[in-house]
């Protein structure tokens, strides 16, 4: 590299200087980080360190395919694998009367200790040849070190010594008897386990808890059981800071079973808890018990070595990608970067000896002119030849355009003046084994990360976590632009350098002497004018000069190029599929039934376990001073709740607030409790209000419930048969309410619903007004007359009383749909808000509109399309690219807007008529526009030569 400074000094009064490249000290530190380590594994190996390199990325990468590919580990156990193993229960020992005691208590540091004495009989079969007991306890949990210390184990009332073996999660304590076991035999098992507990908080009430949640079967327990039972000791300080009852249970795949523990003796210290259970559990059953404390209780310990390493340690082939790519960029911008010729440079008015135009654009870099200026190169040696002419001509109305990207990339690369830089020494390729292990490090860290992604998919924790699988597109993003930068370095060398320095002065001659404004196409000069200049200007140029020549855009006309014009039809083609697939899978169509009760609560923590045996709904219409209407609604519930259930019961309601796309204003005000408030929190879910109770502990039994809340809109300006009306749909229960107030052997007998209004209200209710009838298939149902429900005195009122065994009676109003009023008056009888505008309008008709918008698209433009018939361009690709894409968005659409549609449902000519003559319109137009020869191209099946007739000869 030559000094910079002193090269200065030498330059000639006409030079101009070279500044040196400026790195960021970033790049500076890593660039030289790496060229130390180049230096060092160099000075300490060569071939065989090389190879040993190479042979643990490969290494790297076995392990990744091997997790990618090969079995899970650790892989919970499947339904199939638990049912089969009850059906092999008796194929390895049984335990039989198994008891645990757990003696809780807190050590001097506020820690929590669970002292646990375990005793079971352990049944051998006859055709069983065993000669050990394994027990297998977890050692870390929740991301606590338990540290599980054996004190003592015994077998047949003798104490043996048992074999510890420690695993990363679970720690097995073997009693080998150094025979064959036959029979029965009585074990005991006493160890210690610390930090049990774990900060958590319940879905249901959403209150802090330290929990304590052991299965006292541990997490690996392949042993049918019969007959089980636990104690549990507590002290009484540490009992007082209970958050909620204690709870315990066993379980079963789908089989399960719950209870409160109550202490034995209420008054005795410490607390004593005891649950039992008769019945045989199969083997990978659960017999747990769960201990909740206020926070604070307990001191937690910091996260154990081993949650750091599961929790983060995936990361670590991402980081490791991310960190390649900064090192890999600071490499190609100092360590590959060009070497340095001279400080200076001078105008030069020849070009360099032994050079040529092609050789000369791979120096300078001129990716999209290049083909450019070997096209005037060739042309000015011989411009009579009609396929250099044409060769101009095509790439002068190229050049600069979106459709020449791609081609001028190619023709840059793969030219065999691309490979001649490296044969005349102007460019090098960086080898060693810094590159080595970017290229090597970058496949198998990908291969690991995938591999990681695909068996942490696999663990009931991640299932529906989303870093996994964007980790490994993240790191599989950062390995591509490791391994681009990493091939694509092709540095030049100093005599490379030189020649660039020559093509930089005869720029600056070109420039000081005009050369674009006095160049014709047979100018020496043109090539290297449009080897310099910007794409856009150099192709502008090209053409004003082929236009003076007489040589027209026809004679470059090729099939094999895009313009602007051809990309964006087959962006639009693609754009209209994606915009169909988004909007058939991101959004719920209008023509669509809506979701019930059920649907709206599903998965909801504690909406399960509060069942509504008598249910009445009073709503009262007020207007206001100001004109405006107010909806106050008063439900009152008689509930029987569930005991025994993990979460916490809730009082839990949901309402259709918003109809027809008028926002009624819906705030719960109050939620009471056998006449006590308690906290709720108001909600949405599937765009419907949702209220929930927030009761800290359990409340099973019988209690009055009731929730008040008010519609501050309720009232919407609309049309009925072509009058203006005002409209008010209060909808007390939404379809399907029984099932979320079931439980078993318990429904809903007996519901009352009543609406109070004035008397002047009342005589401004026009037809129309009534009891709602819809259902979610038939959401347009008109209401049920209030006939004799309406009673008029000093106020009006509407109300029915009706008992569930009346439900299928002819006059009976027992809600199987909606469940509510629809009132009716008189425009202006209240200040009513205004009706929706235009945006729900267009949404509501977008399904039945889209399809006959999108049939009628694809047949214009197939028709228009067809009239080109075989030429090449955008009218052709019309044909061609967008009825098949419309036909296909038309198909998403079909199933977005009638997915759910009956036989008889109007939405269905309207969607697949315009879909049948979308695909016979395609046909057609790919038919008429099939390729024919483009002008100057021979023909693809050129025709045979008639055979002479006799007479002819």
């Amino acid at each position: 590299m030559t000094d910079a400074p002193d090269d200065a000094r030498q330059a000639p009064p006409e030079a101009t200087l070279v500044p040196a490249p400026q790195h960021t000290p970033l790049w500076l530190a890593l660039s030289r980080l790496l060229e130390r380590l180049e230096a060092w594994l160099r000075s300490h190996g060569g071939h065989r360190l090389r190879t040993g390199i190479r042979v643990f990325w490969a290494a790297v990468t076995a392990l990744g395919i091997l997790l990618l590919v090969g079995p899970v580990l650790n892989a919970p156990l499947t339904f199939d694998d638990i049912t089969s193993s009850a059906k092999d229960a008796t194929s390895t020992w049984f335990a039989k009367d198994f008891s645990a005691e757990y003696v809780v208590v807190r050590d001097d540091e506020g820690r929590l200790v669970a002292q646990v004495e375990e005793r079971f009989t352990a049944v051998f079969p006859d055709d069983v040849d065993e000669h050990a007991i394994e027990r297998v306890v977890a050692s870390q949990y929740e991301g606590h070190d338990l540290r599980p210390r054996l004190r003592e184990a015994r077998l047949d009332d003798a104490i043996v010594e048992a074999r510890t073996s420690a695993g990363p999660t679970r720690t097995t304590y073997t009693i080998d008897a150094g025979e064959r076991l036959t029979g029965t035999h009585d074990v005991v098992l006493s160890y210690e386990m610390r930090d049990l507990a774990y900060d958590d908080s319940d879905p249901s009430s959403q209150q802090s808890y330290q929990v304590l949640e052991w299965d006292v079967f541990g997490p690996d327990w392949p042993r049918g059981v019969a007959g089980s039972s636990l104690r549990v000791s507590v002290p009484r300080d540490l009992a007082a800071t209970y958050a909620r009852q204690p709870t315990s249970g066993i379980a079963w795949l789908l089989v399960s079973g719950s209870t409160t523990l109550e202490p034995e003796d209420a008054a005795s210290d410490p607390l004593v808890y005891e649950v039992s259970n008769d019945q045989n559990i199969p083997p990978h059953g659960s017999f747990w018990f769960t201990l909740r404390f206020a926070p604070g209780t307990l001191a937690m310990p910091g996260p154990s070595p081993l949650f750091y390493l599961q929790a983060y340690g995936p990361f670590v082939p991402l980081l490791l990608l991310a960190v390649g790519v900064l090192f890999a960029l600071a490499a190609r911008a100092v360590a590959w970067g060009d070497a340095r010729g001279r400080a200076w440079f001078v105008p030069e008015s020849q070009r360099r000896r032994g050079s040529s135009v092609a050789l000369d654009a791979r120096l300078w870099g001129a990716r999209r002119t290049a083909a450019l200026a070997e096209a005037l190169e060739a042309w000015r040696r011989s411009p009579e030849d009609p396929r250099l002419t044409r060769r101009l001509a095509r790439a002068g109305y190229r050049a600069g355009r979106w459709g020449d990207l791609v081609p001028a990339g190619r023709a840059f690369h793969f030219s065999p003046a691309w490979r001649a830089q490296f044969d005349d020494g102007l460019r090098r390729v960086p080898r060693g084994f810094v590159r080595d292990a970017f290229l090597g490090g970058a496949i198998a860290l990908t291969a690991l990360q995938f591999g990681l992604a695909r068996q942490l998919s696999h663990q009931r924790a991640l299932t529906l976590e989303w870093w996994p699988p964007v980790a490994a597109v993240a790191g599989a993003i950062l390995a591509v632009a490791v391994i681009a930068i990493a091939l694509s370095a092709r540095p030049l060398t100093r005599e490379g350098a030189l020649a660039r320095e020559h093509l930089l002065g005869q720029r600056l001659h070109l420039d000081q002497t005009l050369a674009a404004e006095r160049a014709t196409l047979r100018s020496v000069d043109l090539p290297y004018v449009v080897m310099f200049a910007r794409p856009r200007a150099a192709g502008r140029l090209v053409r004003n000069l082929l236009a003076r020549e007489g040589i027209g855009r026809r004679a470059g006309a090729g099939p094999t190029f895009f313009g602007a014009g051809r990309l964006g039809v087959r962006f639009a083609a693609v754009a209209v599929v994606g915009g169909a697939v988004a909007l058939a899978f991101l959004t719920a169509s209008p023509t669509s039934p809506p979701p019930d009760q059920s649907d709206v609560l599903d998965d909801l923590d504690g909406s399960y376990g509060v069942a509504v045996t008598d249910a009445r709904f009073d709503a009262t219409l007020v207007r206001s001073d100001d004109g405006s209407a107010r909806l106050d609604v008063v439900e009152r519930l008689r509930a029987d709740v569930a005991a025994h259930l993990r979460a916490v019961p809730q009082v839990t309601r949901a309402w259709r607030d918003v109809v027809d796309g008028h926002d009624q204003g819906l705030r719960v005000q109050e939620i009471t409790v056998d006449g006590r408030a308690v906290p709720f929190e108001q909600t949405r879910r599937m765009g419907y209000a949702v209220v929930q109770s927030r009761l800290p502990d359990d409340w099973e039994g019988e209690h009055d419930v009731e929730v008040r809340y008010t519609l501050d809109r309720p009232v919407v300006a609309a049309q009925a048969d072509g009058a203006a009306v005002e409209e008010l749909t209060w909808t007390a229960l939404m379809p399907r309410w029984t099932w979320t107030w079931q439980l078993p052997d318990l429904e809903t007998e007996r519901l009352r619903m009543s609406l109070t209004l004035s008397d002047e209200l009342a005589d401004s209710l026009t037809d129309g007004s009534g009891w709602l009838d819809g259902t979610p298939n038939r959401p347009d149902e008109p209401p049920i007359p209030f006939g004799d429900t309406l009673q008029r005195g000093d106020q009006a009122v509407v109300a029915f009383d009706e008992n569930v065994d009346d439900e299928y009676e002819s006059d009976s109003l027992w809600p199987d749909g909606y469940g509510g009023v629809q009132l009716r008056f008189a425009e202006g009888t209240f200040a009513a808000s205004p009706a929706p505008g235009i945006g729900h309008a267009l949404w509501i008709g977008l399904p039945w509109a889209l399809g006959p918008v999108l049939g009628l698209l694809a047949v214009v433009l197939g028709l228009v399309g067809s009239l080109a018939r075989g030429r090449i361009g955008v009218q052709r690709d019309l044909a061609r690219w967008m009825p098949p894409s419309l036909t296909i968005a038309q198909m998403f659409l079909v199933g977005w807007a009638a997915g759910e549609a009956s036989d008889d449902d109007p939405i269905l000519p309207v969607v697949l008529v315009p879909l049948v003559v979308s695909i016979v319109v395609g046909v057609f137009a790919f038919i008429r526009t099939r390729r024919t020869s483009a002008p100057g191209e021979r023909p693809r099946h050129p025709a045979r030569p008639r055979r002479k007739s006799a007479a002819t000869r």
